[in-house]
């Protein structure tokens, strides 16, 4: 899942500007590295390493790394950032809690759809402090939410309660991390416009870590730190760890930071849609979990949404805005 995306200033301490090609490429991977992500959390949590303690290791892998590039960047570390960094960090713990706790009970594939939700969610949110929507926003929120509702509906010949009785506790964890996320990207593209980029970074992992670390020392077995000693050495534990601590945070965060001043928002939208599509076939292929025809239909209306919603107003306005060039 990404951080802050969507909402990154422009780092004026880059030495030379990316070119669209390599911008292209940069957004392309991110996507691909956190759709990645979720098989890897998935390999973690089923070689039994628990939330807690698989959360907090990320975290102060990733916040040491981040303490060592603000330290070498000698980046101002300024009051109004740091809480900027701490309210993030607050939410950021959360966010990432309640999504990898989620995977315990839904499959990868549902995560990466359900998680991708944020895209249309905070628009929505903006819309709640007065901003104003998009229609094309309100057409892919219809849209989207159909795909939910079939990506979580019983399967045919059962019965449920709802027209989501399908949904698991998981699925519902997951779907407080999409809202949760848009609140997040709706707090950071505000806080972005008055804090350094890496000092608000930096200092919401370092929060986000401190947090799980609290936390999770005061969790009962097997909640806890507890099997860490036995978890830890598994390759599948220390590996997934390191590549979510290196990849899916520090590498992410840099490549948006670098690549979204060449992008518009019509291009990095449709490319942040490969992170759902790759968590799916990565789930189906590699990890063999199940998926019906139904809910891959419900995964590609997410993902239309999230197009219509994000790339086509910019694309209609491309077309539709006379070249005025001499």
């Amino acid at each position: 899942m990404r951080l802050g995306a969507g909402f990154m200033p422009r780092d004026v301490s880059h030495p030379a500007p990316t070119s669209h090609v390599a911008a292209v490429l940069l957004i392309a991977s991110t996507a691909m590295v956190w759709g990645l992500g979720f098989p890897m959390t998935r390999f973690a949590l089923d070689s039994g390493i628990s939330v807690g303690a698989f959360m907090s290791l990320r975290f102060l892998i990733a916040g040491i790394i981040f303490a060592i590039i603000l330290r070498a960047k000698r980046v101002p570390i300024v009051r109004r950032g740091v809480f900027d960094g701490l309210w993030l960090g607050l939410l950021l713990a959360v966010i990432f809690w309640s999504q990898t706790d989620g995977m315990r009970f839904t499959t990868t594939a549902k995560s990466g759809f359900i998680t991708g939700l944020y895209v249309l969610l905070t628009p929505l949110i903006a819309v709640a402090i007065g901003q104003r929507i998009k229609w094309m926003t309100a057409i892919g929120a219809v849209i989207a939410t159909w795909g939910l509702y079939l990506l979580l509906r019983m399967p045919a010949g059962e019965s449920g309660a709802s027209v989501f009785a399908g949904a698991n506790r998981g699925d519902l964890e997951t779907l407080v991390c999409a809202v949760l996320c848009a609140v997040h990207l709706v707090m950071m593209g505000a806080f972005a416009r008055r804090t350094d980029a890496w000092l608000l970074a930096g200092t919401q992992v370092i929060v986000g870590g401190a947090i799980c670390l609290l936390v999770t020392a005061f969790l009962p077995a097997p909640l806890g730190f507890q099997n860490v000693p036995q978890t830890l050495p598994q390759l599948t534990v220390i590996g997934p760890i390191i590549y979510l601590a290196l990849f899916s945070t520090v590498f992410a965060f840099w490549g948006q930071s670098r690549a979204q001043t060449r992008l518009g928002p019509a291009e990095a939208a449709v490319l942040f849609c490969i992170e759902p599509v790759t968590a799916a076939i990565l789930s189906v292929v590699w990890l063999k979990e199940p998926m019906t025809g139904q809910q891959a239909i419900g995964g590609a209306l997410i993902v239309v949404a999230m197009i219509v919603s994000e790339a086509l107003p910019y694309m209609f306005r491309a077309i539709t805005v006379p070249d005025t060039r001499p």
